[in-house]
């Protein structure tokens, strides 16, 4: 069924997803989903003209964390329990640890809490949100507004964190960006300017790449030490895996994703001097156990500040985190387009 859209810009905030404030941007060509009640996600990115969600979204429903959860809550896994897909801020940290007597679970605790947000602007031609939290446990204000405007298939986020303490503070900061079906069913073809590329030494299960190999992009080492062509991804179904590598040496922070039978795709750009690496995170229904139940099948292109550690406490020493001194912070702008080579 296609679903009625308008072709003038367009904010609405009338709307909740099981509890939770969902603000929706649109224009003639997307039509942009923030569940500002959990995360200020970007849950879906839709391409109007042929009603396409680029963005993951794994069987079932999108969970609220203030009332809806599992029997053992204080766990270092809980980004998992409600993990659902879409596009989520990750910061402080990625692997869980204590920093600084403050505990953080797995990807921080960013994603899962209310925002605040205002409309900044909503005309027939631009419309734009400002989201903020102060997540608990950290110093730091996050802040982002998004762009829309009319004719455009590009959104614009402009992002901020200040560290509001009187102290330095360490971090890394990810943009965990999913892709799913339909949008992948047929396969995709990757495209960047990456330089080279690193596989993670520690995976789970069946893998797609040798491990810890660093590489030329787009070259990568399957497992059987023979190279293939890391920028294409075979169609759905086919060679259950579970992935991450890492894509590094960027001229400046750019990719895209396409479709190579529909030619729709997906692009994003970055300042690549403050995002140094772009993980690719390839989960094909690999993981049978928990927490995906061999429900996941997902390509995710993800820039991140540094490259994910299980010793954190390392990676701070070895200055591969990001510092705020106190009232220090960041900008950044982080645009998403639509592509259409039909």
């Amino acid at each position: 069924m296609t679903r009625n859209y308008s072709y003038d810009c367009s904010i609405n905030d009338h709307h909740e997803v099981n509890g939770m404030k969902v603000v929706w941007l649109e224009n003639e060509y997307l039509k942009i989903g923030i569940l500002i009640g959990r995360g200020a996600d970007i849950f879906e990115f839709i391409y109007k003209p042929v009603d396409l969600n680029f963005l993951l979204r794994i069987p079932g429903e999108i969970r609220n964390p203030r009332i809806d959860f599992a029997q053992k809550r204080d766990t270092n896994s809980q980004m998992e329990d409600y993990y659902y897909g879409g596009w989520q801020d990750c910061l402080p940290n990625s692997a869980p640890f204590v920093y600084r007597g403050a505990s953080y679970g797995q990807h921080g605790g960013v994603w899962g809490v209310p925002w605040h947000y205002e409309i900044v602007n909503n005309t027939k031609e631009s419309v734009s949100i400002r989201c903020w939290v102060r997540p608990m446990r950290t110093p730091l204000l996050i802040e982002k507004t998004l762009i829309l405007a009319s004719g455009s298939k590009e959104l614009t986020i402009q992002s901020k964190v200040k560290n509001e303490g009187n102290t330095f503070f360490d971090f890394i900061w990810g943009q965990h960006i999913a892709f799913g079906l339909p949008f992948l069913k047929e396969g995709a073809k990757i495209n960047t300017n990456a330089s080279s590329m690193i596989s993670e030494p520690n995976m789970p299960g069946a893998r797609r790449f040798k491990p810890g190999i660093n590489s030329i992009w787009p070259e990568g080492i399957d497992v059987d030490g023979c190279k293939i062509d890391a920028s294409r991804i075979e169609k759905a179904g086919k060679n259950p895996y579970s992935e991450l590598t890492y894509l590094t040496g960027f001229i400046d922070g750019s990719y895209s994703i396409l479709n190579p039978t529909t030619n729709l795709g997906f692009g994003l750009t970055w300042d690549a001097s403050l995002f140094k690496y772009l993980w690719m995170w390839e989960e094909r229904n690999g993981i049978q156990d928990s927490p995906w139940w061999g429900r996941v099948y997902t390509v995710a292109l993800e820039p991140w500040t540094a490259k994910w550690t299980s010793n954190p406490k390392e990676g701070i020493e070895r200055g591969d985190w990001e510092r705020l001194e106190a009232s220090q912070s960041i900008d950044t702008t982080i645009k998403a387009f639509s592509i259409d080579n039909k």
